[in-house]
């Protein structure tokens, strides 16, 4: 397979973090993940009303789910999702579509380190990565825990925000990983975005119709005991995923000619 070279996100575009100031000590006790049943019952109102307000906002993103006929796995077994992130929203309305199926969304440590903002982050079932390179080694056990529990986990490969950008960046290897190393499977998706238009011109960058597509599940290599780790076979699943990610968006935008 072709191994296309894909951008690095610019540093200018990258969401500046403020106020990160609650920093966690990850060589002490921390829960990565709750599955604890009183966790549950503690966060389910708060968990229910934020579903309520991204049902309604869906509307005004005028929200459609294509390739429905992808997500029969999700019902039968815990896998990975990945997905662009290009918008504020679409972490939680990932979490809406797939609702109430259980969905775990990881973000990056410094997010979780906002005071206030990491509870909220905490209710809606999203989970730090450690920064450093036994990030990907600490969340792996919580992380194959919720996958054996028929749960799915979110990771969104970009590794940063790029507001309401198309562009696949380069994907980050954890997502892949995570998949062979607990031998499950991922299924992308991908987020359209399309500038509304009034009286046949187009709005502000901000108005915005959402679409998310559903791909067909990628398989991870097998795992067999005593073989080297397979770099390139995951690194040709990443391809995979990404081409897939570009060519539908693509797709999208030449069928519309950019409208809705």
């Amino acid at each position: 397979m072709e191994d296309n070279v894909r951008p690095e996100i610019p540093e200018e575009k990258i969401f500046e973090v403020k106020n990160n100031n609650k920093k966690i000590d990850f060589s002490k006790p921390f829960k990565i993940i709750y599955f604890d049943w009183w966790f549950h019952i503690l966060t389910l109102p708060f968990y229910l009303l934020c579903i309520f307000f991204v049902f309604c906002s869906s509307f005004y993103f005028s929200l459609r789910v294509s390739g429905k006929k992808n997500m029969k796995i999700l019902k039968q077994r815990g896998c990975i999702t990945i997905s662009n992130h290009c918008h504020y929203f679409d972490t939680v309305f990932a979490n809406y579509v797939l609702f109430p199926m259980r969905l775990y969304i990881s973000v990056v440590q410094r997010n979780y380190e906002v005071p206030y903002i990491r509870r909220i982050l905490r209710f809606l079932r999203a989970f730090p990565i450690p920064g450093g390179p036994l990030g990907l080694k600490m969340i792996t056990g919580p992380v194959g825990e919720a996958l054996k529990r028929g749960y799915h986990v979110h990771f969104l490969p970009e590794g940063e925000l790029v507001h309401l950008s198309q562009t696949i960046h380069r994907l980050r290897p954890g997502a892949f990983y995570q998949s062979y190393i607990h031998q499950v499977p991922l299924v992308p998706m991908v987020y359209i975005l399309q500038r509304r238009r009034l009286f046949g011109k187009e709005m502000g960058p901000n108005w915005v119709t959402m679409r998310l597509v559903f791909g067909e599940a990628i398989y991870p290599p097998e795992l067999v005991e005593g073989t080297e780790f397979p770099r390139k076979l995951l690194k040709e699943m990443s391809e995979k995923a990404a081409s897939w990610m570009e060519l539908t968006i693509d797709k999208h935008h030449k069928g519309s000619h950019g409208a809705e």
